[in-house]
């Protein structure tokens, strides 16, 4: 079995425009684990993502907190206990809209390495930096 505290790991800052913080908790990169990738993402107040699709379905739970999924086009609200199942190809971007963190947890399989999920938010906020 392997046990990670959430609480206790660093994770990613990621920048404006993009602003959050991102802990991949499993990956084939990151305690092993070959079949998927498993992360917490956590948005400050009106932090986002980038709009964005994958190459292969996500899965997010909101944990805690309050926002909006945009999802090809559409706004759908989404608050604590609400799951999204994200196919892939979909173009989609969270929101927070709330007054405190919104905190999700996120599923890929199949896996991508922890580095390269990094890298792919921190590159999107370089670029959105630049357009601004």
């Amino acid at each position: 079995m392997k046990i990670v505290k959430a609480w206790e790991e660093k994770g990613v800052e990621i920048p404006a425009p993009y602003r959050r913080t991102i802990k991949v908790l499993f990956a084939p990169d990151k305690e092993g684990v070959e079949e998927l990738l498993f992360s917490h993402a956590i948005l400050p107040p009106n932090g986002c993502t980038d709009y964005h699709r994958h190459d292969r379905p996500e899965l997010i739970y909101v944990v805690s907190g309050k926002g909006v999924c945009v999802h090809d086009g559409q706004e759908t609200p989404v608050q604590e206990d609400v799951a999204l199942w994200v196919l892939a190809g979909e173009q989609h971007q969270m929101i927070n809209t709330g007054d405190v963190p919104l905190k999700l947890a996120t599923v890929f399989v199949p896996a991508y390495k922890a580095s390269d999920n990094y890298n792919r938010c921190l590159d999107a906020a370089e670029a959105g930096a630049v357009k601004r």
